[in-house]
């Protein structure tokens, strides 16, 4: 259990920066799987839009999933070995601690462009679907979602552009 705990004290980084992708990009998928109809002609393309607009996200929150677990899975293995009796002096841990802190904050500052392109993406795809009237929820859902996401991408932009000034 102390090698668990160790693992994933190092491990838990990628976890505190990739949750907001994670949110993102999963609940937009959810919301493109949920538009696409397939009896429904309009709902079905721009369902299909919606789907290739979440795949660079999906694929995002996929490489922090496995790169977490490869944390857990190799601090583990060069604890439980014993060969250092402080796990931070081994150069292993400390690449992928550097990994761990690098890569999501840089799969954030690349979602800031991709947020605003999901955001674009839903709100279309939302008046389309009110629009040609196939669908009051799903159009509704979609343009809602979009029109906060830009809401939380300009706050996301503010947010970050303070944390590179500091």
């Amino acid at each position: 259990m102390e090698y668990l705990k160790e693992a994933f004290g190092v491990a838990d980084i990628i976890l505190g920066n990739s949750w907001t992708l994670w949110t993102v990009y999963i609940s937009f998928f959810i919301l493109a799987l949920a538009v696409h109809k397939k009896d429904n002609r309009t709902r079905r393309i721009t369902g299909n839009v919606m789907l290739g607009a979440a795949l660079p996200g999906v694929f995002i929150s996929a490489h922090c999933l496995g790169l977490f677990i490869y944390a857990m899975i190799k601090v583990y293995q060069i604890a439980s070995s014993g060969e250092y009796s402080i796990i931070s002096d081994s150069p292993v841990v400390r690449s992928i601690n550097d990994a761990a802190q690098a890569i999501p904050i840089t799969y954030l500052t690349v979602s800031l462009l991709l947020y605003l392109i999901v955001a674009l993406v839903s709100v279309i795809c939302g008046i389309v679907i009110l629009a040609k009237r196939a669908g009051k929820a799903p159009g509704l859902i979609s343009l809602l979602y979009g029109l906060g996401l830009i809401g939380y991408d300009c706050w996301f932009f503010r947010a970050m552009m303070l944390f590179f000034a500091s």
